[in-house]
């Protein structure tokens, strides 16, 4: 009998490069759902890289065979158009457009929603991950609960806004809840000294770390490495990755995704004449000696 989840997926073990027309397309969902196309880069024991579309008016919530509720740490980065994530049962919304993300932790559901004009393409990052990769996610998802609620916003705060702003967003970030993240309230490194790069972190916890950057023309960026696993996806220019250990030099062009084990030396580099943008999550540590987190 066939089994709805994707066929012959990339299993990372080693420097892959999987090109976006050689990823793996799926349709997650159903009628009651909705259905979400998925185009799927690859998986390994603890990261995992993919992209889904949502149409204008597209949408996916919950069905009795497909429940979008993880016990994680998720990470939505908007490449194009604009999402809308709802967590049904408390009315927290957050609305992000192309460069901004939407993030949240912990045991939720959520809901997503295109309310705009064009299709919003989104990279969907997230640790730990909840099943090995050879299990399919319809497995696990028909075992979850039921949404308890459904709040179409957050009605406590009618009367007391933006008054009430500050405060709430504050909750939202100590609570793990829905929260939109902006690139000018990153966590901000530079990366370098010969040929210095702005490393935009924009998410940065225990389980994962995501972020951007911006490569000028002629930059050959230094050396570094992760305590974890990294996906690098290419987003505008020519992206070129050098592995000096291996001599490997790896060529993204938009949408081409790079998967690099952890400890992987390996540099950032921009050979064009146009500026490069990259966007890259790395689970679950970004340094080596980052402090534990409790």
């Amino acid at each position: 009998m066939a089994v709805q989840a994707p066929k012959n997926v990339v299993h990372f073990k080693e420097p892959t490069l999987v090109r976006h027309q050689d990823a793996v397309r799926f349709l997650w969902g159903d009628e009651e759902s909705g259905f979400v196309p998925d185009i799927v880069y690859g998986r390994g024991d603890r990261i995992s890289a993919l992209i889904y579309r949502l149409g204008p008016r597209g949408l996916f919530r919950s069905s009795k065979t497909w429940r979008p509720y993880y016990d994680q740490d998720r990470f939505y980065y908007v490449v194009s158009g604009e999402l809308t994530i709802q967590d049904p049962e408390t009315g927290d919304i957050a609305v992000a457009r192309a460069g901004e993300a939407v993030y949240w932790r912990g045991a939720r559901f959520h809901f997503g929603y295109n309310f705009g004009g064009e299709e919003t393409l989104v990279l969907d990052w997230y640790a730990p991950q909840e099943r090995a990769p050879s299990v399919p996610e319809i497995e696990t998802s028909l075992k979850k609960r039921d949404p308890r609620a459904y709040c179409a916003g957050r009605h406590d705060l009618l009367g007391n806004w933006p008054t009430g702003a500050l405060s709430d967003l504050q909750a939202r970030l100590a609570e793990g809840r829905v929260v939109t993240l902006r690139r000018e309230a990153a966590l901000h490194f530079i990366h370098g000294k010969a040929q210095p790069i702005l490393m935009n972190l924009y998410v940065s916890t225990k389980e994962l770390t995501a972020g951007t950057f911006d490569l000028q023309p002629a930059t050959m960026g230094e050396p570094e490495t992760h305590a974890g696993d990294e996906v690098v996806f290419a987003l505008d220019g020519r992206l070129h990755v050098y592995v000096p250990d291996s001599f490997d030099w790896f060529e993204l062009n938009p949408l081409d995704c790079l998967y690099l084990p952890q400890g992987t030396r390996h540099c950032y580099c921009n050979t064009g004449a146009v500026v490069a943008r990259a966007a890259f999550c790395v689970v679950p540590r970004y340094r080596v000696g980052e402090p534990p987190q409790d």
